[in-house]
């Protein structure tokens, strides 16, 4: 696999806790190349955003992390969500599936979740000193619980898929996004990233502090805050903040 930025590097496990929690610990046991992939067949233990886990059938969908080392300010560390977003989007867009971007961290078939993204980073100074970005992308499972309003690309599009395939179309589209990270080409990413943003431009239901309202998302600023215009006023909400209401 030629790549411009990232090392194919891949370490490929039957069982793990965590691929997050795998790839810290090699991190600081050893120098690992960027771009270093462990992938599982098994994860008991995966990690989601919000102190969630992220459960998956065995041997079913595409479970790892990536170990990068961007050339970022932590001010503009939302752009590693962009990145992988974007790279997960464009790999199922490529298989015909509608596809949207939740901020700030789910891709989404409809209103049902697909592929989650867990991205935990090491700080030097005001610098990222590296990156692991953990995925979880439902591929071949073909049942989820009701409360989870979760799919797959089985359940979208009715036949199984390579799970290498699969993977290889991601990594090929994460490094072209990765690359375009490093040369700085921020427009470029946010522009894209717009694109498949979900409720962008789109009077909808949220919730803060208890209290609903009606709001559009005008789009997000540099630190990965999402821009909302009420009825009244503008506002900006961090993760924890703001909730997503049908």
């Amino acid at each position: 696999m030629n790549c411009k930025r990232l090392s194919a590097n891949f370490i490929s496990l039957s069982s793990v806790d965590s691929t997050n929690n795998y790839a810290a610990n090699l991190v600081k046991e050893t120098n690992v190349a960027n771009g270093t992939t462990i992938l599982t067949k098994r994860q008991y233990s995966g990690k989601g955003q919000r102190g969630n886990s992220w459960l998956s059938e065995d041997e079913k969908n595409l479970i790892f992390s990536v170990v990068l080392y961007p050339s970022i300010k932590f001010d503009r560390v939302f752009y590693l969500n962009i990145v992988a977003s974007l790279a997960i989007a464009k790999t199922l867009k490529d298989l015909g599936l509608a596809v949207k971007v939740k901020w700030p961290n789910d891709i989404l078939i409809g209103d049902k979740k697909v592929a989650g993204i867990l991205i935990e980073n090491q700080l030097q100074g005001q610098l990222i000193k590296h990156s692991i970005v953990g995925i979880g992308l439902n591929v071949n499972q073909k049942e989820f619980p009701k409360e989870n309003k979760a799919t797959s690309l089985f359940l979208e599009m009715g036949v199984e898929q390579e799970l290498e395939i699969v993977f290889n179309q991601f990594f090929k589209y994460l490094d072209f996004y990765y690359d375009l990270l490093e040369q700085g080409n921020y427009k470029v990413l946010l522009s894209r990233y717009y694109e498949s943003l979900y409720r962008y431009q789109q009077w909808s239901r949220y919730s803060t502090n208890e209290t609903e309202f009606f709001g559009m998302i005008k789009g997000i600023d540099e630190t990965g805050l999402l821009i909302v215009q009420t009825e009244s006023t503008v506002k900006k909400f961090d993760l924890k903040e703001i909730a997503f209401l049908r």
